[in-house]
């Protein structure tokens, strides 16, 4: 089961979680997830760094994403930042500016 940070939700400053996490609101900061899916709906906006074990992106992003496993864009996603993870898939329709970086699996 995931928690879900609602749309009418701005948290500031780190958000650290051992389960998946779903966001629809505003994040300023940092989101660490080592184990964990961050998904990052729709309606949500972050200006954030990630550190998850796989991102899927619906919303906006502006930040660095390092995932152990996987990041998604969907069609609806717009991200400026670095993406570093084994698996990257940019959906047509999602904007992004930035840099890919392909590692290793952790």
């Amino acid at each position: 089961m995931a928690s879900c940070i609602g749309q009418t939700i701005i948290v500031k400053g780190q958000l650290l979680a051992a389960e998946d996490i779903h966001i629809a609101g505003r994040v300023e900061g940092n989101i660490e997830l080592q184990e964990h899916v961050l998904t990052i709906q729709p309606t949500a906006d972050l200006h954030a760094g990630v550190v998850a074990k796989s991102v899927v992106i619906q919303g906006a992003i502006r930040g660095d994403i390092v995932a152990g496993l996987s990041i998604a864009l969907q069609h609806s996603a717009s991200v400026a930042g670095k993406l570093a993870a084994p698996r990257i898939a940019i959906n047509e329709g999602a904007s992004f500016n930035g840099k890919v970086e392909t590692t290793p699996v952790s």
